[in-house]
């Protein structure tokens, strides 16, 4: 879908440099992955946000995210090609530094759509393996992964082209932990903001990361109004609710998020501010 409605446009931009390095275990041939194939406009189609929360992001001159930063982490993508010991092909390449100095280095597979179909997350506690799956609107239908400390697989149904249910843990439980979002349906996502733990109660760790550089597919059509958690043994309750302040542009400005004890009283409030 991507490749066709933006591959002709940009066609002309493409250049793509070979470089060859060879060592006692492995062979590389790297190829640039150019503007052609990764423009993150198609996912931030009003224009890539500069500041999510403490999020900082960087797009270079050939409208590409370059690097990212946050309180823990510094980021940086490499679109370069190539096989890394031990760890296959990959598509592209994405480095986690994190301010103690500890470094995790990501390898990406991209589909056909050109957005992530498989991710291999190498650091300092192991291995994870990550898989992706978009219904055919370029939407996250599923998240697998291994060595994650929480659950093994995501799930996710749509209402209205919009997040309604998330469900998340083991493989093969037969009643996973389920939150349930209801939306905001007159504040349109304009902006493409997709806060993956604080709206939608799922950590993807580094991938969130990826999101932010249009790798991982298309948002949410509204805004989250409220989210309400219910473990699998449906012993704990918890809720959110989400307050947008939207600018002139109806581009998001910032996000309220007030959270609720089991018992209805207020725990907290936390805002999220955004940049254009």
């Amino acid at each position: 879908m991507y490749r066709k409605m933006f591959i002709a446009a940009v066609a002309a931009l493409a250049v793509t440099p070979v470089l060859t390095s060879c060592g006692d275990d492995k062979e590389t041939v790297e190829e640039e992955i150019t503007e052609a194939q990764i423009v993150p406009m198609r996912v931030f189609t009003s224009g890539v946000p500069v500041k999510v929360g403490d999020l900082n992001i960087t797009v270079d001159q050939t409208a590409r995210v370059c690097s990212m930063s946050d309180n823990s982490n510094e980021i940086t993508f490499t679109y370069l090609s190539g096989n890394a010991s031990g760890h296959g092909h990959y598509d592209l390449s994405m480095t986690v530094k994190s301010h103690s100095g500890a470094t995790t280095q990501c390898y990406f597979t991209i589909n056909e759509d050109l957005i992530v179909s498989h991710c291999t997350e190498v650091g300092p506690s192991g291995t994870k393996e990550w898989d992706f799956v978009y219904n055919n609107q370029d939407r996250l239908e599923q998240i697998k992964v291994s060595g994650h400390a929480d659950w093994n697989v995501a799930n996710f149904t749509y209402y209205m082209q919009s997040i309604g249910k998330v469900a998340y843990g083991n493989e093969g439980d037969e009643t996973p932990n389920t939150i349930t979002i209801s939306n905001a349906l007159s504040k349109t996502n304009k902006g493409c903001i997709m806060l993956f733990a604080d709206n939608y109660g799922l950590d993807i760790g580094n991938m969130h990361y990826a999101y932010y550089a249009g790798l991982l597919g298309r948002a949410s059509v509204n805004l989250p109004a409220k989210r309400v958690f219910l473990s699998a043994d449906k012993s704990t309750t918890d809720t959110h609710e989400y307050e947008w302040e939207l600018k002139g542009d109806k581009m998001p400005a910032r996000c309220t998020v007030t959270d609720y004890n089991q018992d209805g009283t207020t725990r907290g409030q936390r805002t999220i501010e955004i940049g254009w």
